[in-house]
């Protein structure tokens, strides 16, 4: 098998709107959804292409206790709302890659993306970000077109 390609760079600040949600992973599009009508609603202005984070490993962790995070890079800051809200994500030190093929498939990616970074001398410092060119583009883990996992140098 391929090792995935990998692009390290500095990821710049991010405001975004945010909803997280516990469950099943192929649920987050619903998620984003909801997120996207509300800052659509409120007036605000969203100003880069949206993410979902994915917090656990979902062959350790049941389905129900799955935890996600649908984003959406903003212009500015606004009043959270209930579920809704802001986040700020500073500048942070990236390693990229991209995953070909359908979601079902992400741990093809994943397993040795993660691996040579812990191999390469880095530490995992947060969730992954996937990055999609539109909202209706979510499909769940695996189906971003840009995958950012932030790091640190051991």
């Amino acid at each position: 098998m391929a090792e995935p390609e990998v692009k390290f760079t500095v990821a710049p600040r991010l405001v975004v709107a945010s909803l997280e949600r516990k469950g099943s992973y192929s649920e987050i599009l619903e998620s984003m959804k909801q997120l996207k009508d509300f800052i659509d609603s409120k007036g605000i202005e969203q100003s880069g292409y949206p993410f979902c984070l994915y917090y656990d490993n979902h062959t350790e962790t049941a389905e129900e206790d799955l935890k996600s995070e649908a984003c959406i890079p903003v212009r500015g800051p606004f009043e959270p709302e209930g579920m809704y809200r802001l986040k700020e994500f500073p500048e942070t030190e990236v390693a990229e890659t991209r995953h070909t093929g359908p979601p079902e498939e992400f741990s093809r990616t994943y397993g040795p993306f993660l691996e040579g970074l812990i191999n390469g001398g880095f530490r995992i410092v947060g969730p992954a970000r996937e990055y999609y060119m539109t909202v209706s583009d979510v499909r769940g883990p695996g189906a971003g077109f840009l995958i950012q996992q932030p790091i640190t140098r051991k």
